[in-house]
């Protein structure tokens, strides 16, 4: 996974808050393209609009994680924090979520969230590519949200994770379906069908514990090792 292919990412999502901008060309993904983040203000309106609650269900996505006071998290591709500063929430006291990130930009919003927030067990976390930064053993629950087709090396990278999880540890992968559908990408190589996801993640080792279909146009999938 490069940078680049992270921005272009966010073009994506940017994509879907934007329709009357959007509608008279499609929103391809580059993968070298680049983009400035530094009005990270103006991305955060973008991204985390009234409009992706109507459809992402967030509160939804964290009552079925099933998460408790005193677990641990990691939000992989967190960006602006739109999940993480909810998981955090959802395991005080003693729990903590982690906004795992490739993004100075987004690493340094989502600490001045965190501040504003007061919310202590919030740890944005600034990593590289390839490497998610966690300790061994040290996560109850490891979440990606529209982020695995930029991931690089699938199997390998899942293959590190499971090292980073606590014993009974889970992963969840939430994702938009690939098929024509009014939100997410239009481009089919910017989205990964479940069958390739449990593929992958059997080659990695995990096996398939939950499949769940509550939200409109993204599949919910929990694994464990």
């Amino acid at each position: 996974m490069k940078k680049e292919i992270s921005v272009s990412r966010w073009l994506i999502i940017f994509a879907l808050f934007l329709p009357a901008l959007c509608s008279a060309q499609s929103m391809q993904h580059v993968p070298d393209a680049h983009h400035d983040f530094s009005d990270v203000g103006r991305w955060s309106e973008m991204l985390e609009g009234p409009e992706r609650d109507k459809w992402q269900h967030p509160d939804e996505v964290v009552r079925h994680l099933n998460l408790k006071p005193g677990d641990v998290i990691a939000d992989i591709g967190a960006g602006t924090g739109y999940f993480t500063r909810r998981f955090a929430a959802a395991v005080a006291p003693g729990g903590k979520a982690i906004g795992v990130e490739i993004e100075p930009s987004m690493v340094e919003h989502m600490k001045e969230e965190a501040r504003k927030l007061n919310l202590k067990n919030y740890e944005p976390r600034l990593v590289k590519a390839d490497d998610p930064g966690l300790a061994p053993q040290s996560v109850d629950v490891i979440f990606l949200c529209d982020t695995y087709h930029h991931l690089s090396n699938r199997v390998d990278y899942f293959k590190k994770l499971s090292k980073n999880l606590k014993p009974k540890g889970r992963i969840v992968i939430v994702d938009f379906y690939q098929k024509p559908m009014p939100i997410g990408p239009e481009a089919p190589e910017d989205k990964v069908s479940e069958t390739t996801v449990l593929k992958e993640l059997g080659q990695a080792g995990y096996r398939l514990r939950r499949a769940d279909d509550f939200l409109p146009y993204q599949y919910f999938l929990e694994f464990g090792l």
